[in-house]
């Protein structure tokens, strides 16, 4: 069995690339062919894989190759071709290889090591790409940051760098009419002497390619000089290519800017030129023009526009976006591009210019044409009055509701106020209450107080008194009791002067305390 395995293997091996990926089943490896600047080095199928989409898909596969796969789910993004080993076809015939070869065969590039996250074009997505490119899902959060920086007042705005943008989207030039052996080289080598290329895109099946020259100077030169001229036998026809990317911006407010417009848009992404259209005054027509460097970047900002309303100033004035049809007022329509082979050529060239006669039949259907015109002139004349009678009622109907709206807003605040004023005053009256309560306790503390004080003070008083009154009556007891002494001594002396003169009793007898005391 083992052998027998080998030799299908084998057999499978040495059959033809188609041949091998049909035998394989593996529908994604047939797109998945190593190109001249797609080695099989950046494969998943290359050296290292040994798989059935790199070169050394005919050598044994071996052990390690399928848990490759299994884990690596295809490789990275702009890679593919792997799985397609022989050990892989039989244990994932069906859905593996098919499902890792979808990721990264939708999303394989020329450049495989650069995966550009921009929209479909510059992804390299071809017919079979997933569909429009979609943003993700965190995009209107950082577009609602970017609006925070704007919302304040815009008075001083700095002026814009006029410098011209290189390689910007009105630099890109259409070249058609070439022929299919055309290389991207030739077309280098052909708009080198013109100034510095970027970008080239080209399709020899249809036989145009998309190049990109770094200024418009030099666009206008390359275009002049180039368109016309003949290459194998065919006059290659080159133009500027349409540009996807410009917005043309309406109802628009009489006081924004270039400067408010470029600021307002740069929210969306990378923004070129933002310029506001004015009239021969200079007085601005309502409108502006906004160029993206980026398709996805101007696709945004139409779906926000679309979807919400957004004021660039106070008023109340939504700006209408629409895409901006390419209308060529340079080059026109010229003879060269007239194809003088019609039937109808002949015979609207017989005649030259000239006035009609009055009277005659092309006067009169000369004159129905021009009636015809003027009744459409007056319409939309008469449409633009309408349009701007409406305008100025619809003014004056903003105006006077924004004022209803701000007084409601100044009456609901008022409201709120007063319900604050009551509950402040409600506080207050509390606060109030408890501060005379608070003071009326203290009051009643502090006479108590003072009448404990009172009433120790007057009892200190009253002792006071009573030992001055003590020490007064013990004073007036010692004076007294000095001038009875003294009045006792006195009488003493003049009763013994009297009875020394007399010659009187005996001393002892005389002594005043013997005669106080009798007995």
């Amino acid at each position: 069995k083992k052998c027998l395995k080998m030799s299908e293997v084998k057999t499978e091996n040495e059959a033809p690339l188609p041949q091998r990926v049909q035998n394989q089943g593996n529908p994604g490896n047939q797109a998945m062919k190593p190109s001249p600047k797609e080695g099989g080095d950046n494969q998943m199928g290359g050296p290292q894989q040994m798989g059935g989409g790199g070169p050394m898909g005919g050598k044994k596969p071996q052990r390690g190759n399928f848990q490759q796969g299994k884990n690596m789910r295809g490789g990275n993004w702009g890679f593919g071709g792997g799985g397609g080993g022989p050990r892989n076809q039989m244990n994932r015939q069906n859905r593996g290889n098919q499902q890792r070869n979808e990721g990264p065969m939708k999303f394989s590039t020329p450049r495989q090591n650069e995966p550009n996250r921009g929209d479909g074009e510059d992804r390299g997505q071809g017919p079979q790409q997933r569909g429009q490119f979609q943003r993700p899902k965190n995009e209107d959060f950082a577009i609602q940051q970017r609006l925070k920086h704007l919302m304040g007042p815009m008075h001083d705005i700095p002026p814009l760098d006029q410098t011209e943008i290189k390689f910007c989207g009105r630099n890109r030039l259409y070249i058609g009419n070439l022929t299919n052996d055309i290389k991207e080289e030739e077309l280098q080598q052909m708009f080198a002497p013109y100034g510095e290329i970027g970008e080239v895109f080209l399709n020899p099946e249809k036989n145009f390619a998309f190049i990109k020259v770094d200024y418009h100077a030099n666009a206008e030169r390359a275009k002049r000089e180039l368109d016309g001229t003949m290459r194998k036998g065919k006059q290659m026809r080159i133009r500027f290519a349409p540009n996807g990317t410009i917005l043309r911006i309406k109802n628009i407010a009489p006081f924004v800017s270039n400067e408010l417009l470029y600021k307002s848009f740069e929210v969306f992404g990378q923004v070129e030129r933002a310029v506001v259209i004015v009239d021969d005054r200079g007085k601005p027509s309502g409108e502006g023009i906004v160029e993206y460097s980026r398709k996805a970047s101007a696709m945004t900002a139409m779906r926000f526009c679309s979807e919400r309303c957004y004021f660039l100033t106070s008023s109340l004035r939504p700006v209408v976006l629409e895409m901006m049809e390419h209308v060529d007022d340079i080059d026109g329509y010229p003879e060269k591009s007239i194809n003088k082979k019609m039937n109808d050529f002949g015979q609207a060239r017989q005649m030259g210019p000239r006035f009609a006669e009055p009277g005659s039949f092309e006067h009169e259907y000369g004159t129905r044409w021009k009636q015809l015109y003027e009744m459409f002139k007056q319409k939309q004349d008469g449409l633009k009055r309408e349009l701007q009678i409406e305008e100025e009622k619809l003014e004056a109907q903003m105006e006077y509701a924004r004022y209803e709206h701000e007084t409601e807003m100044l009456r609901e605040q008022l409201r709120m106020r007063e319900q604050d004023r009551d509950r402040q005053k409600k506080n207050w009256e509390m606060k109030k209450d408890h501060h005379e309560e608070m003071r009326s306790r203290e009051e009643v503390q502090m006479r108590q107080h003072q009448e404990d004080i009172q009433m120790r003070m007057m009892r200190q008083d009253d002792e006071l008194r009573k030992r001055q009154q003590e020490n007064t009556l013990f004073m007036q007891a010692q004076q007294l009791s000095s001038l009875l002494d003294q009045q006792e001594r006195k009488n003493f002396d003049d009763r013994r002067g009297n009875f020394n003169n007399q010659g009187g009793p005996d001393m002892n007898q005389m002594n005043p305390m013997n005669l106080r005391s009798p007995g």
